[in-house]
């Protein structure tokens, strides 16, 4: 039985390296893109505050403000949640003071003019990207959409010290 496998796999071999076969070869290529990509645009800038300065504002369309773009295929929708730190904190961690912070985030899916902004309560929302999109008319542009978060706030500078102050933002993009 032993012998006869041993030929039959001989002969398999044998007729594949003996035939005389032609091929045929096909360019392919494809790009690959992900499904959705934030990028910072403009960080939120508050600039040089002076201790003892109390309120000071970024409105919604002031050029401080800062602002995310967010693209995904146009047929999407996103869940966004915008998580601000309750206020800055000094560099060095034996400074207790603290700089009170008050931020929120509106959106555009409909041009790129901060006008037509809507604010997101509570800093979540689920947003479409099909807004702009009329089954009616041929669609010319590619298949991505964009939408546009701005962050914009205040801070409140009271008896502090003198130094550096920071915080984290969290912007969470859940897609469908």
């Amino acid at each position: 039985m032993t012998r006869i496998r041993s030929y039959v796999g001989f002969i398999i071999l044998s007729v594949l390296f003996n035939s005389s076969a032609s091929a045929q070869f096909l360019n392919f290529q494809i790009s690959i893109e992900p499904e959705l990509s934030a990028t910072v645009e403009r960080e939120l800038n508050f600039g040089t505050v002076i201790t003892n300065s109390g309120e000071k504002y970024i409105d919604l369309g002031d050029v401080d403000m800062g602002i995310f773009r967010i693209r995904a295929y146009y047929t999407q929708n996103i869940f966004v949640s915008f998580t601000p730190p309750e206020a800055l904190r000094h560099i060095n961690p034996s400074v207790d003071e603290e700089i009170q912070l008050d931020l929120n985030i509106a959106y555009n899916n409909i041009s790129r003019n901060v006008r037509d902004a809507l604010i997101l309560d509570d800093n979540i929302g689920f947003l479409s990207f099909d807004s702009n999109f009329n089954v009616n008319t041929a669609r010319t542009s590619d298949v991505w959409e964009e939408i546009e978060l701005y962050v914009y706030g205040s801070i409140n500078v009271g008896n502090i010290p003198n130094g550096i102050y920071e915080g984290n933002a969290i912007l969470n993009i859940d897609y469908d």
